[in-house]
């Protein structure tokens, strides 16, 4: 702890640190204003593998701590990764759809909005408003993943079975085992067991089918039989 010779000389030295402070924050507002200007160039040109030039500012161990504590710039952290994911198994990226950031951003906090009716399911007017907007804007898995992952949910049952059902209809069948399987192994719940069984019957992988459902606990007469008949194919 740093021991001061007069009160000039702590009140010196308080006000260098407010000045250091006030250079950090400077600099933070002037790197966001670059961001800012960076997104909107990139996705109104569409050239999206330029965003991950911003990767640096939040993985290089010497960046600024400051500018982490942003909730809007962590958010555009887990754009970058689910960008990432997008781009590496070809998927129509979720910030396809915006035009600049603000366009962006407002997508991604509906889509929070959306996702947080289908976990409270509190009415099936509300379920159906966050189903007509989530299925319009291109939700790949990795967007409602990552975005599940950071922001505040509490009921994760209600929510990746939900959601499911909702972009059950859009998201192609390895997608829907993916999700569903990241369900299973969160909260093993019955009708995911039984969701994954039959997706795996559909592409013909009789094993794995047979795998999920007879991990079901206390299953019923048609499920003991659909394990019976499933055994006689292995």
């Amino acid at each position: 702890m740093a021991t001061y010779e007069s009160l000039n000389e702590f009140l010196q030295e308080a006000e260098r640190d407010l000045q250091k402070l006030e250079a950090d924050k400077s600099y933070c507002l002037d790197l966001y204003k670059s961001m800012q200007q960076h997104i909107d160039l990139c996705l109104g040109t569409k050239q999206y593998e330029s965003l991950f030039d911003l990767f640096p500012y939040f993985e290089e161990p010497d960046s600024y701590p400051q500018f982490h504590n942003s909730s809007e710039t962590k958010r555009i952290h887990i754009l970058l990764n689910i960008l990432k994911l997008e781009l590496k198994y070809e998927k129509t990226p979720f910030l396809s759809t915006a035009n600049d950031y603000n366009g962006i951003m407002a997508q991604y906090l509906m889509t929070i909005f959306a996702m947080r009716r289908l976990e409270l399911a509190l009415s099936e007017e509300a379920m159906a408003e966050a189903a007509t907007y989530l299925t319009s804007v291109p939700l790949t898995i990795y967007a409602a993943m990552f975005i599940s992952q950071n922001e505040y949910f509490e009921n994760y049952e209600n929510l990746f079975w939900n959601l499911y059902t909702c972009m059950k209809s859009i998201w192609p069948i390895g997608d829907k085992i993916q999700w569903l399987t990241w369900l299973f192994e969160r909260e093993p719940v019955q009708q995911a067991t039984l969701e994954l069984a039959s997706l795996y019957m559909e592409v013909h992988n009789y094993s794995r089918a047979y795998q999920y459902l007879t991990a079901i606990p206390s299953p019923s007469k048609d499920i003991v039989a659909l394990i019976s008949s499933l055994k006689e194919l292995l």
